[in-house]
């Protein structure tokens, strides 16, 4: 690895440590308490192991970890899998019939871990074979992952329950893309639906085994963005399932979240009708279309898990500085606030930026703000 401007100065750094854990300050915003620092946390797997990710996390950084608390089977599909340079091809055989996806691999770091170059469903007799899968997919409980990750995190961070994209973001995300997605909806918008409806029965089954598993934290899906979820397709389509499989998670005494990364201000205002209890991943601008201030004035009984926006990590570290301020004063005084990074920063800035605002946070980010 490079060692440029991004080496850490030891001298730069305060070696006191929180009095606080990451966890600890993390469940005092669940608890609607005040924190001693505004929680900054990275998905685990956005974070590369070594010496310059140990001197981030000495300084507050916390991982989050996803677990998956169940197993699915399905005895009447099998799957053929083959790769060819960079394309993984998979056919999954069934008695009604197969279908083919296509997905990329080894891509570069930056660029996620993979992505879907051809779906599942592209003419209507796919919709059987998927279908059949869905229906004969049988849920399990498999709870063993939970404990020995929450034991072996400690409190370094926090760990959330994976649960799925609700019924249409499934459809759009792993099923058939946008593209094929919106054609479907003007021209066989009846198979569509029953589609979704079977989706949501098998998850329903799911919610409830998650529902029983110890863990707190649980994440229904989903990527939304206005640009493709608009105000009636998201009244329609996704605040039902939300609010049902919500109601669910809530009665075994789950945090429920959900990831909206895009440009949410056109839905602002639905979202605030959700039983959600934490919005995760929402970017502020320059990224995302609604700031923080609107934000909370929209959604004043919930958390607001931020996404630091991972384009302004091309900025300077004069420019970075600043813009971290300027989210820590829009924050102030800090209630109900975690900060974090949920998406994939540009790899050429990656750990001058990241340190640059684990920096700025360490000096500036305990409760209350003041800046």
């Amino acid at each position: 690895m490079s060692r440029g401007a991004h080496v850490f100065n030891r001298a730069s750094w305060d070696e006191r440590h929180v009095e606080l854990s990451v966890r600890e300050n993390f469940y005092r915003v669940l608890e609607g308490e005040p924190p001693e620092r505004i929680p900054w946390l990275i998905y685990s797997n956005l974070l590369p192991r070594g010496r310059e990710e140990r001197l981030l996390r000495n300084k507050g950084l916390g991982l989050v970890f996803a677990v998956t608390p169940y197993t699915v089977r399905n005895e009447r599909v099998s799957v053929e899998e083959r790769r060819v340079g960079d394309e993984v091809c998979r056919v999954y055989k069934t008695p009604v019939g197969e279908v083919v996806t296509r997905v990329k691999v080894g891509l570069v770091r930056g660029a996620g871990e993979s992505w879907v170059v051809e779906y599942p469903i592209k003419r209507d007799e796919d919709y059987d074979v998927i279908e059949y899968m869905i229906e004969e997919s049988e849920y399990e409980p498999n709870y063993s992952e939970c404990e020995a990750l929450e034991r072996d995190l400690g409190d370094d961070g926090v760990i959330f329950a994976w649960g799925d994209y609700t019924p249409l973001m499934k459809v759009i995300v792993h099923l058939m893309g946008f593209t094929k997605f919106s054609i479907e909806f003007y021209r066989n918008r009846r198979r569509l639906e029953e589609l979704l409806k079977i989706i949501d029965r098998k998850e329903v089954e799911m919610y409830k085994i998650i529902a029983e598993a110890p863990v707190d934290l649980v994440k229904v899906g989903d990527n939304v963005d206005s640009m493709m979820i608009s105000p009636p397709l998201f009244e329609k389509y996704l605040l039902p399932y939300y609010n049902k499989y919500a109601s669910i998670l809530h009665k075994g005494g789950k945090v429920v979240l959900s990831h909206m990364d895009g440009r949410l201000k056109s839905l602002k205002d639905l979202i605030a009708k959700t039983k959600l209890d934490i919005i995760e991943a929402f970017t502020p601008p320059p990224m995302g279309d609604l700031s923080i201030r609107e934000a909370r004035e929209a959604w004043r009984d919930k958390i607001i898990w931020i996404n630091f926006p991972e384009s302004t990590f091309v900025y300077s570290d004069e420019e970075l500085r600043a813009f971290t301020l300027s989210l820590l004063r829009e924050m102030a005084p800090g209630d109900g606030y975690v900060l974090s990074i949920t998406e994939d920063p540009p790899p050429e800035h990656y750990w001058r930026g990241l340190r640059v605002v684990t920096e700025t946070l360490w000096e500036y980010g305990k409760y209350p703000i003041r800046v």
